[in-house]
């Protein structure tokens, strides 16, 4: 299967790089013989947390939504959640011919701990500032009350 993106993790080694598994990098290799690849070397980083999904879902995201039910906005949860991506999760999508490069909405999904720390940071700048809601941090007691 070709992809548009393969993400392979290896280790730097005195010897050289140590692809963990090789034999399948080397196959995915094959499909993209004669193009030009742009090959990134970076720290591996840890995915979002569960503790940090179940923060968004469970107090940023209907806390959010409460807000702007009070200003007029009548959001579900899912649609508070696309909202806060579109403002505040892009990412950079290059056109491989001409260089080009177009921002584009992300997945959360593929968020790391700390892209998820800084995303959460702007949504409770954002909240406080716009729609005058506080949303406590993590493991901040509090008593949530909707209408």
């Amino acid at each position: 299967m070709i992809m548009d993106k393969i993400i392979f993790i290896g280790e730097a080694r005195e010897s050289g790089l140590h692809i963990f598994n090789r034999k399948e990098f080397d196959q995915q290799v094959q499909y993209w013989i004669g193009k030009k690849l742009e090959i990134i070397l970076r720290p591996k980083r840890k995915r979002r947390s569960n503790q940090q999904n179940a923060y968004y879902w469970g107090v940023v995201v209907p806390l959010v939504r409460q807000g702007l039910f009070d200003v007029g906005y009548r959001y579900t949860n899912e649609e508070v959640h696309t909202m806060l991506k579109e403002m505040f999760w892009k990412v950079e999508k290059v056109n491989e011919k001409t260089g080009e490069i177009k921002m584009i909405t992300g997945s959360t999904t593929q968020m790391t701990t700390v892209d998820k720390m800084d995303y959460l940071e702007q949504i409770i700048q954002w909240a406080a500032e716009f729609l005058g809601v506080i949303i406590p941090a993590p493991g901040e007691q509090t008593n949530i009350e909707f209408e």
